[in-house]
Order: structure tokens, then C-alpha cells, then sequence
């Protein structure tokens, strides 16, 4: 008899270890967990729900600006000739959101984009489920977080990520931490930039009113 009350009880500490594991992950870890799972299970669409497509191609323009002396010269003459940095200069010649959501959907579809990361050797591709399941986690506020990954390549890259409403989306990849920072809270900024009140329009003048005709004496009424 007490030797069943041990094996139950044994029993019920594992079943609760094991919800434990299920659902202790929360905030950005599971939100990288979900990117995980959705790369285990070649589901596209599950991974780019876990991305702010938006903000991740605008932050994936930076980085390649910030890599290549050609576009680090773009971006000087657009300064120069008062054209915008390169951010905008890029943003209406390249359609990069469209692209990047085409390269992930067939790189996670196939399994592609996981089996590349695994020995990329440059610390652009964290997309590993055990690395994104092992990230370290740095919150910087209640809606802001940078994410340390290590692929099975030793090689260390950083997500920026973002709560937008009630789920946390990476809105940027970025090879060192301070840059995934701006990443992080720059997208707070831009939610929070209120636009521009509009000036209340003028009240449009009363109608004239058109003058009585008075009827002359000699005037016909018909």
C-alpha cells in the first residue's frame, strides 16, 4: 500500500515537471519557442507570424548598409544631396519585405533555412530550434528585449523583439548587442510617435442673404 502511494505520488510530481516545461517559457522566450516549433514542423506561415515583416526589412536594410561601403556611400551622397539617408533611398527601389517573406516561406517550407544555420559561418542565420529555444534572454522594459543566439557553429548573433499587443514579435536580427538595442526600442519609438494634429478648419462664413426685391408701383403680379 505505501508503495503505491509513493508510485502516485512520484507520478503526479513528474506530471507537474512536466507542465512545467510546457508552460514556464513565456514572454520573448515563447515567442522564440514558437519560431522553433515552427521551423521543426516546416510551417511557414506559424514562422512569419512570429515577425514584424516590417520592421525586420527596414532593420535588414540597415545591417546591409552598415556592412557594404557601397551602400555606406549611398547613403553619404543622399546626405549630401539632401535625397534622404539610405534608409529612404532603398525603401523605394527595393521592395525588401516581399522579398524576405518569399526567401523565408521557401526556406522554412523546405527546411532549407534551418539546415544552412546550423553551419553558416557568419552570424546572419540564428534560425536553429535548439538555439532559439536556448537564447538568453535580456528584457530592457516591459515591451523591449534583445535575444543572445548561438547556433551548433558557435556562432553569436542577437534578435530585437518587440510586444505588440498582447504577443512578442522579433522585429530585428542584428550581429552585435547594441545595435539589436536600437532595434528594440527604436520600433517603441515609432508606435509611440503620435501623428501630426491637423489644424481644425476654419468655420465656412454664414450665407449672405440676397437682398428683399422690393415690388415696384407700377409692377404686374401674375
Amino acid at each position: 500500500m505505501k508503495r503505491k502511494q509513493i508510485f502516485r505520488l512520484a507520478c503526479a510530481v513528474l506530471l507537474a515537471l512536466a507542465v512545467l516545461g510546457c508552460n514556464g517559457a513565456s514572454g520573448p522566450q515563447k515567442a522564440l519557442n514558437s519560431l522553433a516549433k515552427a521551423l521543426d514542423n516546416n510551417d511557414s506561415a506559424a514562422f512569419l507570424s512570429g515577425l514584424d515583416m516590417t520592421a525586420y526589412a527596414e532593420n535588414h536594410i540597415r545591417n546591409l548598409a552598415a556592412n557594404d561601403p557601397a551602400l555606406r556611400a549611398l547613403g553619404s551622397l543622399g546626405r549630401l544631396f539632401r535625397l534622404g539617408n539610405v534608409d529612404q533611398l532603398l525603401s523605394g527601389a527595393l521592395d525588401m519585405k516581399a522579398q524576405m517573406e518569399a526567401d523565408f516561406t521557401r526556406g522554412v517550407s523546405t527546411g532549407e533555412l534551418m539546415a544552412r544555420c546550423r553551419t553558416d559561418d557568419t552570424p546572419e542565420c540564428p534560425w536553429v530550434p535548439e538555439a532559439l529555444r536556448d537564447a538568453k534572454i535580456v528584457e530592457l522594459n516591459a515591451e523591449a528585449a534583445i535575444a543572445k543566439i548561438t547556433t551548433p557553429a558557435r556562432l553569436t548573433s542577437w534578435l530585437a523583439l518587440r510586444k505588440l499587443g498582447e504577443h512578442w514579435l522579433v522585429v530585428g536580427r542584428a550581429a552585435l548587442e547594441q545595435t539589436a538595442r536600437q532595434y528594440a526600442l527604436a520600433a517603441g519609438a515609432q508606435e509611440q510617435a503620435a501623428p501630426p494634429a491637423k489644424a481644425n478648419p476654419a468655420p465656412a462664413p454664414a450665407p449672405k442673404k440676397a437682398p428683399k426685391s422690393g415690388a415696384s408701383s407700377g409692377a404686374v403680379t401674375i
